[in-house]
């Protein structure tokens, strides 16, 4: 179909079957995935025709599934700036004394701002090792305490101290806390005033290696245009290898090794680096553009400003020059996220003709693939008060794996939410995995994050892998297979053959979730502990007052 006649779609055609409501069909899931990542959507790239193609079905679902818009509009703008640090004009260096080290851009470190300017200079800034640089009432941990940071250059870990220790009384153990994320690091940073922070590098504890921080942090860089252009972030954000870090160190009179054991302790202090300074100069090529998140809203009876949020990102890779033996320049994203997507839209449709006393709020986010761009902005921005969303549930890359006796639930161990999957669960004797890898720090690397962070409970459930037919050892094969050889590849594409009846099946108990927080007064908190409890907690005050 051309864009001018997808616009005048009826519901009859956009979904196969309008009529078919109060449950989940599993042929419109199928309906919708095949044409989400049909090439005619051209990978759904936010700015793109393809981009375009995807807000106007969305809008056209939650039309038909008789949603009203969000502060009358389907189409909530998210505005973009785009950045590319100019590396001929640019560098970052460190002196010692007479000594002066310009750092190698890609192999030695890399370096952006999230201010929206042309010019940015740092000129001769005093160092301090911050060591995890984290405030934490509830682990009872601050680095930055007795110290005034401000106009300095920052040096830090990443992941947090029980990462390093494995011990699970320190913060969360081997699984990290949102205090572990390299995004925290620049927020606090920022918030203590100082000039720049810089990360180094570790392969086991950032979970990734040196090339995925290369590939994610060189070349253009889409963030938001936020109304203050980010003058309240750090004026730079970067990494350095571990390599680069250690002779620093040494340089200073300091041994790197001996201060990452001091930094495990509450105790600890930060330390200056003496006789090191940083200088850094970025000249940036900027531009900007709008894209959209696409929201619909059931309209509850009762408790209308009460809200269960259901939500997934639209967006993946678009077209590129690809170097697959195909030479596909499709990046289709099928499972990432047309799946999430699928879901939440049977989701809608299923609620057509059901009575609710709270609200459904329905929302499919624009630029996760550039860093959560969308979801944070409804965070950051949000049209309706964060304090009212009851709870989220966040779909993101539902593999076809088919029935599976379990879910498994990313970032286990978080809130109320898990013990009411775990009775829906119990009636199909099914049960919870815990997230298989939780020092990796999966639940902060998707959207439901950005409404965590505002203190909303959300979970973030998978499909399972423990297989009716074949057990766990058949489901892993077909989740690592996805990870090893289609993950943002172009043969992340949909099959006729796909069995999705494991994911009809977990929107089935998502369904009887929503429906059973929709119809009663409850409020689901965070367990004890969880780094977001307290900030749930002031929400709700302020709320009731």
């Amino acid at each position: 179909m051309n864009f001018k006649t997808f616009l005048t779609i009826p519901c009859t055609v956009l979904i196969i079957s309008c009529s078919n409501v109060e449950q989940i069909n599993e042929k419109n899931i199928h309906l919708h995935v095949k044409e989400l990542s049909s090439d005619e959507f051209e990978g759904r790239e936010p700015g793109t025709l393809g981009g375009e193609l995807t807000k106007e079905y969305i809008k056209s679902s939650f039309e038909s599934s008789g949603l009203e818009p969000v502060k009358d509009n389907f189409l909530l703008e998210v505005p973009l700036s785009k950045m590319e640090v100019n590396l001929n004009n640019s560098f970052l260096k460190f002196n010692q004394g007479n000594n002066e080290r310009t750092l190698l851009p890609g192999s030695e470190t890399v370096f952006w701002s999230k201010r929206v300017k042309e010019e940015i200079e740092i000129k001769e800034s005093d160092v301090l090792f911050i060591g995890y640089g984290i405030i934490s009432p509830e682990y009872d941990w601050n680095d930055y305490e007795g110290i005034d940071v401000r106009g300095k250059t920052l040096i830090a870990l990443i992941n947090d101290p029980g990462f390093k220790t494995q011990d699970p009384n320190l913060f969360n153990g081997n699984a990290m806390t949102y205090y572990g994320r390299w995004v925290y690091r620049f927020e606090e940073a920022a918030r203590q005033g100082a000039e720049a922070l810089i990360i180094i590098h570790e392969t086991e504890p950032a979970s990734y290696p040196w090339k995925v921080v290369q590939n994610s942090w060189s070349g253009k860089q889409i963030d938001l245009k936020r109304p203050n252009l980010g003058m309240d972030r750090i004026k730079v954000e970067g990494w350095i290898t571990s390599e680069v870090a250690e002779e620093l160190f040494t340089d200073a009179g300091l041994s790197l090794e001996q201060l990452k054991e001091d930094a495990l302790t509450r105790s600890f202090r930060p330390i200056t680096l003496k006789g090191l300074k940083m200088s850094a100069k970025l000249s940036n090529n900027l531009s900007f553009s709008v894209s959209h998140n696409v929201g619909g809203i059931k309209v509850g009876s009762k408790s209308p400003d009460e809200y269960i949020l259901m939500m997934a990102h639209w967006d993946h890779l678009g077209k590129r020059e690809s170097h697959s033996l195909s030479n596909d320049q499709i990046y289709n994203g099928a499972v990432d996220n047309a799946t999430g997507v699928a879901g939440i839209l049977e989701l809608a449709n299923s609620f057509k003709n059901v009575t609710l006393d709270r609200s459904l709020l329905f929302l499919a986010v624009t630029a996760e693939e550039s860093g959560l761009l969308g979801s944070q902005y409804f965070g950051e921005y949000p049209p309706i008060d964060l304090s009212n969303i009851v709870a989220g549930y966040n779909f993101d890359g539902v593999l076809p794996i088919g029935k599976t006796k379990d879910v498994v639930v990313v970032g286990y161990g978080a809130s109320e939410l898990e013990d009411i999957l775990q009775e829906e669960l119990t009636q199909l004797n099914m049960y919870i995995t815990p997230d298989p890898a939780p020092e990796k720090g999966f639940f902060y690397r998707s959207d439901h994050i950005s409404f965590a962070k505002k203190g909303v409970p959300m979970l973030y459930a998978d499909g399972g892998v423990d297989k009716y037919d074949g057990g766990i050892k058949a489901g892993s094969k077909i989740a690592n297979e996805y990870t090893q050889y289609h993950y943002h590849q172009p043969s992340d594409e949909y099959k006729e053959s796909w069995d999705l009846s494991g994911f009809k099946e977990h929107l089935d108990i998502t369904r009887n979730m929503v429906s059973r927080l929709a119809t009663s007064g409850e409020w689901p908190e965070w367990y004890e502990g969880n780094e977001f409890k307290a900030i749930r907690e002031d929400s709700r005050k302020e709320r009731s007052n």
